[in-house]
């Protein structure tokens, strides 16, 4: 078995020729580099593989062959050397023709090949044959075509071809164009065929192509010589007029002129003539004649040229030329337009005061060289267009057209004419007068007329609208509206139409239109009053600091005057005022003392006759606390035996609410000891709660202490210190006697305990004077003072002493009168004075006597006010003390009744209602002892001495 592989250590055949001639004897030759022994395989023509043939070994210098038993032809085979072998073909013929051999060496039992050789038997080119076999090759100039190609006959070698144009002169070959280079060869099957790609240019036209084939047994000249045929597309066609190339021409209308047509090409081209209604005349010469509808015509000739070019598809070319006809007509009538608007009718119709434009176009060739319009006064206006600037009276207006036409044959000047007349119509829109506002009452009825003045044409219709809701409300002259309602106020409008059509337009109506305002009035109303996050809460409680901002809506036509007040004490005060429907106002930071209560929104106009209010109260939480308004009096001046009232008004939310509430205490022996009511000691609380009162009646010394009130709500309390102080006359000295011992010829003293100083500094007047004797001296003692020498008195004589005490306010009653007889200057002071007695029997007629004297100057006093003492206006400015009655003793402290309960609010004076005690005189009272006189007749008092005088 033989494993056949081919490798580098392949043997090598090779041939002395692989092309031979028949007849040829062919000699191949196998090497290698070692073997002496090979096989010769060989693959006849029609066989699918090798066959081995016979084998040749060189064994000891021999050289033997031996046959295979395949059944072929033999060669002579022989070797020419150890590794060298031949064989020969002697006699080559067709049958050996495609025939392939191959050595083969046998190397461990591997048979490795050689290469392959065939062997090809030479054949001379019998005859080229030229395709397309057609005598003429059609061609379109310069375009490339590649379908002319030469295909040889069978030939070995391979055969070569060579193109050739001839230049017209078959007899001469020198002139021939040799054309191989534009040509590509390929072969198959030993045919070789070579295709020729040339681009044609007029320059071949008649000129015949040809090719030649060899392989080196002479020159085979193509089967054919065909002719070019260069096919060329029509000239550009020339019209003519009488041999006479033209461009344009100018003919009258409905006259005839005569046209010639020529055009060139290969093949000759079709002649025809096209005219712009589509018409179509086959021949090169036509007659023709215009009517007046066009200006001008185009007419054209077209020459046609159907090619068919070789092997390709047929190609129709074209090529014109057009001359313009211009025809020559007079103008038409004018067409009249207004805008785009055609006018129809001779009438047109125009708006009064608008602008009227016309414009009309006449058709004629050549274009009208004038347009000229006749106004009715005879001015004339020129141009196709007609412009009124203000259309205002009727009449007719008339145009001429006219132009002229030189026609290129006779006759050359033809003039053309047109006219049209136009009569105008003027046309004004309806006007309106204007209409005055209107005030109609709520529920009452309206009544308005629409003055008009007609337009042109006069048919006139009527729209009433009420502008606000836009709203028709009427359709006749005169608008009636029976129950005029809120809704029913605001812009009136009156709307006037009559409908003008002027020419150039459709219907136009014109309108005019007046406006006017129909106020619907009505009595404000209050609509809401709210404060804001209280919208429907009439009462609000808010916390201190707290703002609250107050709205109040309203209604009402004219405008309400709208006010918000501040009630919270009955003061009426003014927050804010304007003309509006709306009002508001901030309270910022709100205060118990000044914010809390009631308020108020007023409101009102002409058409109220009940101002319209609304209220809200306000709450605002606090603490007790003094009312500013009613400012407590924190020390209070009275007299002994009289009445006084401690006042403690608060503001404070909520209310305190039980009587424990309210705490009145009094320092006694440094100790705060609270209060409890007794016959003489009262204490109220008012109804509203903002009040407590202690009463304190018939005065006396223990009373004149400190207080105070503490008040308690539960959110915080307030406490008020009083101080109740002395402030009257003092009281009467006690116990005032002569100290007898101490009496002398020429002096005595006097003794006395000092009474209550009435709260004020006091001092002492002592008044002595003898017996008999009208006219009393006075002494006076300073306050810390209780014994008094007086001196210079008569010995032995019978005097009498009394005292009293006196302060700022007034002076006390006087002492008893005492009634002492001085020592005589011959006592040794063994024998007491004489006074006891006589003052018991005479004090008493004494007394009665001053008392009448004191009475006498009183009424002096009172005819004469100008001689009032110091403490006459006292009580001065108070509002519960009368400046007239001017008394030395102090009026009772009291409240009238009608405050007794009642928390003032607003007036701040109105404490004084509560306070009737003054200060007093704040000057100072010097106190000396000085000694005055006082007439018993008259009274006389000098001007000097009022500061001391007490007559009421």
């Amino acid at each position: 078995m033989w494993i056949v592989k081919t490798d580098a250590n392949a043997p090598e055949l090779k041939a002395n020729s692989t092309l031979v001639n028949i007849n040829e004897t062919v000699q191949l030759t196998c090497t290698h580099s070692s073997e002496t022994i090979v096989d010769w395989l060989v693959q006849p023509v029609g066989h699918w593989q090798f066959e081995r043939l016979l084998s040749t070994a060189y064994v000891n210098n021999i050289c033997a062959s031996r046959d295979a038993p395949f059944s072929y032809v033999r060669p002579t085979c022989s070797c020419m050397g150890a590794t060298a072998f031949t064989c020969s073909i002697r006699v080559v013929n067709t049958n050996n023709n495609g025939e392939k051999w191959k050595c083969a060496v046998a190397i461990n039992s591997l048979q490795i090949l050689s290469n392959e050789i065939t062997l090809m038997l030479a054949v001379p080119v019998k005859n080229v044959t030229l395709i397309p076999a057609v005598p003429t090759i059609s061609v379109l100039p310069n375009l490339a075509i590649s379908y002319i190609r030469c295909v040889s006959s069978v030939g070995r070698p391979a055969p070569q071809i060579t193109w050739y144009l001839d230049n017209r002169t078959p007899s001469n070959d020198s002139d021939d164009v040799d054309l191989s280079v534009n040509s590509s060869s390929s072969t198959v099957a030993d045919v070789t065929t070579s295709i020729l790609t040339i681009t044609p240019s007029n320059t071949y036209h008649r000129a015949r192509i040809f090719c030649y084939a060899s392989n080196g047994y002479g020159k085979i000249l193509s089967d054919i010589t065909p002719e070019i045929d260069v096919l060329s597309s029509p000239t550009k066609p020339t019209i003519l007029y009488k041999t006479v190339i033209v461009n344009t021409i100018y003919v009258i209308a409905n006259r005839s002129v005569s046209l010639e047509c020529n055009s060139s090409g290969n093949p000759t081209p079709n002649i025809s003539w096209s005219f712009s209604e589509s018409s179509v005349i086959n021949r090169k010469t036509i007659e023709l004649k215009w009517e007046q509808r066009e200006n001008t015509d185009r007419v054209i000739c077209n020459a046609t040229s159907f090619m068919q070019p070789t092997n390709q598809s047929p190609i129709t070319q074209y090529s014109s030329t057009d001359t313009v006809v211009t025809i020559l007509h007079p103008p038409s009538i004018p067409k009249c337009a207004i805008g785009n608007y055609s006018i129809a009718f001779a009438a047109i119709r125009a708006v009064k005061n608008e602008t009227l434009t016309i414009n009309c176009t006449s058709k004629s060739n050549p274009p009208p060289m004038s347009y000229t319009w006749t106004l009715p006064a005879g001015m004339k206006q020129y141009g196709q267009q007609l412009t009124i600037p203000q259309v205002v009276s009727n009449g007719n207006y008339t145009l001429d057209v006219n132009n002229a036409m030189n026609a290129t044959f006779e006759p050359h000047v033809i003039a053309g004419n047109a006219n049209i007349i136009l009569t105008l119509d003027v046309l004004y829109p309806v006007t309106i007068r204007s209409i005055a506002n209107t005030t109609v009452l709520l529920n009452q009825a309206l009544s308005v007329m629409c003055p008009y003045t007609p337009g042109n044409p006069p048919e006139t219709s009527f729209t009433w609208i009420h502008v606000t809701t836009s709203r028709e409300v009427g359709r006749w002259q005169t608008l009636a509206l029976p129950n005029m309602q809120i809704s029913d106020e605001g812009l009136y409008k009156c709307k006037v139409n009559n409908t003008m059509t002027p020419t150039g337009c459709c219907v136009q109506p014109a309108y005019d239109e007046t406006m006017f305002y129909v106020d619907v009035q009505y009595a404000a109303n209050i609509k809401r009053f709210y404060a804001t996050g209280f919208e429907n809460v009439p009462n609000i409680t808010v916390n201190e600091s707290q703002t609250v901002i107050l709205h109040c809506d309203s209604e009402g036509d004219p405008l309400a005057y709208m006010l918000l007040i501040n009630n919270t004490r009955g003061g009426n005060d003014l927050l804010s005022e304007k003309y509006s429907n709306t009002i508001s106002v901030s309270i910022p930071h709100t205060r118990c003392e000044y914010d809390m209560g009631t308020y108020q929104c007023r409101a009102n106009n002409t058409h109220n006759t009940v101002q319209q209010v609304r209220e809200i109260e306000i709450k605002i939480r606090c603490a007790p606390r003094p009312s500013p308004f009613l400012l407590p009096v924190p020390n209070v001046w009275t007299k002994t035996n009289s009445s006084v009232i401690l006042i403690y008004t608060i503001v404070a939310y909520p209310l305190p609410s039980v009587p424990s509430a309210f705490v009145w205490r009094k320092l006694v022996s440094d100790k705060w000891l609270i209060l409890n009511a007794t016959n003489r000691l009262h204490i109220q609380i008012s109804d509203d709660r903002l009040q407590t009162n202690l009463s304190i009646l018939q005065v006396n010394e223990e009373d004149f202490s400190s207080y105070t009130v503490k008040v308690d709500n539960g959110i915080g309390s307030s406490e008020q210190a009083f101080v109740i102080q002395a402030k009257g006359e003092p009281a009467m000295p006690k116990q005032f006697w002569v100290v007898e011992e101490s009496a002398t010829d020429n002096s005595v003293t006097v003794e006395w305990i000092p009474g209550f100083n009435g709260g004020e500094d006091q001092w002492f007047v002592i008044r002595y004077k003898q017996e008999v004797s009208e006219h009393w001296l006075y002494k006076n003692v300073s306050e810390n003072i209780t014994k008094q020498s007086i001196g210079g008195l008569v010995a032995g004589t019978s005097y009498q002493f009394k005292m009293y005490a006196e302060n700022s306010v007034g002076n006390s009653e006087e002492t008893r009168v005492l009634t002492l007889v001085t020592r005589a200057k011959s006592d040794k002071g063994s024998a007491p004075p004489v006074g006891t007695a006589v003052g018991g029997a005479v004090g008493g007629t004494l007394v009665v006597v001053i008392l009448v004297v004191l009475w006498k100057c009183r009424n002096k006093f009172k005819r004469n006010p100008d001689a009032g003492a110091h403490y006459d206006d006292l009580f001065k400015g108070q509002t519960n003390a009368s400046a007239v009655n001017t008394s030395s003793e102090y009026e009772d402290y009291r409240v009238e009744p009608q405050y007794t309960n009642q928390y003032e609010k607003f007036a701040e004076t109105s404490f004084h209602e509560y306070s009737v005690v003054s200060n007093g005189d704040a000057d100072g009272n010097s106190v000396n002892n000085r000694v005055f006189e006082v007439s018993d007749n008259d009274c006389a008092v000098d001007k000097g001495d009022k500061f001391y005088v007490n007559l009421v």
